[in-house]
């Protein structure tokens, strides 16, 4: 019963964590704790969202507004630090638009939503 203790002690402390990938930006809520995320939050009456996902190892936040748009609605995608990655219709779906990046980002969460 000691050698199954002091392997699960080792076989606990070789294990690596990936650090290349961070997580909500290292806050805890995102929408509480990053200002500028929070001032992006509106009830317009006419519909957004705020979607939290994954981008090239960071994490991202793709920010959906006007669902009755007459163009459709638009998407920009953020990183932690403010910078917009993209911004443009989410109908486009061209090649590297930012629609197609925006629909195609793993591990996405929904984190607010305002319907019309």
């Amino acid at each position: 019963m000691k050698w199954f203790w002091i392997i699960s002690l080792l076989a606990f402390l070789s294990c690596q964590r990936n650090e290349t990938t961070p997580t909500n930006c290292g806050v805890k809520k995102s929408l509480r704790d990053l200002p500028w995320l929070k001032n992006l939050i509106r009830d317009d009456g006419l519909g957004s969202s705020i979607y939290q996902g994954t981008y090239q190892n960071q994490t991202v936040f793709a920010v959906y507004h006007c669902g009755r748009c007459f163009t459709g609605p638009s998407v920009a995608i953020y990183r932690c630090d403010e910078t917009v990655i993209c911004s443009g219709l989410v109908l486009d779906k061209s090649a590297g638009s930012c629609g197609q990046i925006a629909n195609n980002l793993p591990d996405i969460k929904l984190l607010l939503e305002y319907n019309p």
